[in-house]
């Protein structure tokens, strides 16, 4: 995906002026300080926004809205509390699909995410590691094109956020990822090419810098020599 000379502005307030991003095809990582423009680029990539400039997706077509299928996970699970954790994954799918599709569909994506014990209870009854498997689980059935994370890991124990991101990761392939956090480790754990942003105040956004981390994300060592070093860059572009 590669993100040409946007622009927007909130009113009077200017939020981007001719940014301009390579994401290569695979998981690019946000980081940033609060106010950094992070959950506004996330809805431009969506079209949920108007902007001056272009966003070339990675997909088959002509690249406008009506050609790529986008997926979006919040910072908050955003469940519907009156259906059931199997309810609200089959509630995003197509209405053409056949029953026997949509079982498949969700038994399949159940299984992946091991969702299986809270598939029949509701949003209520269901910790929040479960809360935030299910919100992945509702992104990932509609086999999107582009699979936007913002935070969603955001509040998590780390061991939780640990078990997730190995679940998520082999379910990642061949989409393009944008993720939105402000962990280094999860942006280590999941990402090719980090971007660290900033805004000051009166300003618009800037990109301090980039890196890109050539180890598949089932092969590495999160407290190796490589991703140490990277580890420390992040934290020099963010300070």
């Amino acid at each position: 995906m590669k993100i040409e000379k946007l622009n927007f502005a909130y009113g009077e307030k200017k939020i981007f002026q001719d940014l301009t991003m390579d994401m290569p095809k695979g998981v690019t990582c946000i980081m940033g300080g609060s106010g950094a423009g992070k959950t506004t680029l996330l809805n431009c990539i969506s079209r949920q926004l108007e902007f001056e400039g272009n966003i070339v997706y990675d997909v088959i077509g002509d690249n406008n809205k009506n050609d790529v299928n986008f997926s979006y996970v919040f910072q908050q699970p955003r469940l519907i509390p009156s259906m059931s954790v199997e309810n609200n994954i089959k509630f995003v799918l197509p209405r053409s699909m056949t029953k026997e599709q949509v079982k498949q569909k969700v038994d399949d994506i159940i299984a992946k995410l091991q969702l299986e014990e809270c598939r029949n209870s509701y949003p209520r009854k269901i910790s929040g590691g479960q809360a935030s498997r299910v919100s992945l689980a509702r992104a990932l059935v509609t086999d999107s094109d582009v699979l936007l994370l913002d935070e969603p890991f955001k509040g998590l124990d780390i061991k939780l956020k640990k078990d997730i991101l190995n679940l998520l990761i082999p379910l990642m392939e061949n989409k393009s990822v944008v993720f939105v956090t402000h962990d280094v480790e999860e942006a280590l754990a999941i990402a090719d090419r980090v971007f660290v942003v900033e805004r000051k105040d009166g300003e618009t956004v800037k990109v301090k810098g980039s890196l890109d981390i050539a180890q598949k994300q089932n092969d590495r060592d999160v407290y190796g020599e490589q991703l140490n070093e990277v580890r420390k860059q992040i934290y020099k572009l963010l300070s």
